[in-house]
């Protein structure tokens, strides 16, 4: 059965992965602004950085996987950022190589038919590094977050989009500039709580109103049928 339904799809980490998980979340109220007008694909996998993500391109993102996909948002960092550690969990990725595998990643979608146009290239947003440790120790963890690191990953992103020609969200900007205690905008240090989501959706909905303003509400209101003689045809 072909779908023909627009798709737009959120690649990233675990601000994707979990973007879902109440009625506040990003992804939630993403959905519910593009209901009968587009899918949203949740494809984000927490604790991937961006050497992951481009071994995941071949794997879900080819051809016929984008035949109806008419956008992507593409959010890491987050973990490229990460502390270096002397194990083999380490997540860290070189600047350089950052800067390298998101221009890999929007050279793949592009090579598969998503114009640049059509993709937006959201920074890394802050974290409440404190928080975020305190929260390791109770749960016995160890993957440590410099709010001073993730900046310079957030400054690079904005000039990947533009040499590449794709769309660009700020978020971390938007986080820092929501108010004088951004650190609200986090359940945990590092992972947005409702208050967070909300500034995510909106930094990205007038993008995405933009992008999508080719792809309206599909098929009529049932308060504009003639149920004398319905139709679902305009």
């Amino acid at each position: 059965m072909t779908s023909n339904w627009p798709q737009l799809i959120l690649f990233g980490d675990s601000h994707f992965q979990f973007c879902f998980g109440t009625p506040g979340s990003f992804g939630s109220r993403l959905a519910d602004k593009l209901q009968r007008r587009c899918d949203v694909l949740n494809r984000g996998f927490s604790g991937y950085n961006t050497v992951l993500a481009k071994q995941l391109l071949p794997e879900i993102f080819q051809g016929e996987s984008l035949r109806d996909v008419v956008g992507v948002v593409i959010l890491f960092g987050t973990n490229d950022a990460a502390l270096e550690e002397p194990h083999q969990r380490s997540q860290r990725v070189s600047l350089e190589d950052y800067v390298q595998n998101l221009a890999d990643i929007i050279a793949h979608f592009v090579a598969n038919g998503v114009p640049k146009e059509r993709i937006i290239l959201v920074s890394p947003p802050p974290a409440d590094d404190v928080a975020w440790e305190m929260n390791q120790r109770l749960r016995n963890e160890h993957s440590p977050r410099s709010n001073a690191e993730i900046e310079k990953y957030a400054q690079v992103v904005y000039e990947v989009a533009r040499i590449h020609g794709t769309l660009f969200g700020n978020l971390h900007e938007s986080i820092l500039n929501s108010s004088d205690k951004w650190q609200v905008n986090y359940a945990d240090g590092l992972h947005f709580n409702d208050a967070g989501s909300a500034v995510f959706f909106e930094l990205l909905s007038p993008i995405v109103d933009r992008m999508l303003r080719a792809y309206p509400a599909r098929y009529p209101l049932w308060t504009e049928i003639d149920f004398s003689n319905p139709s679902i045809k305009q």
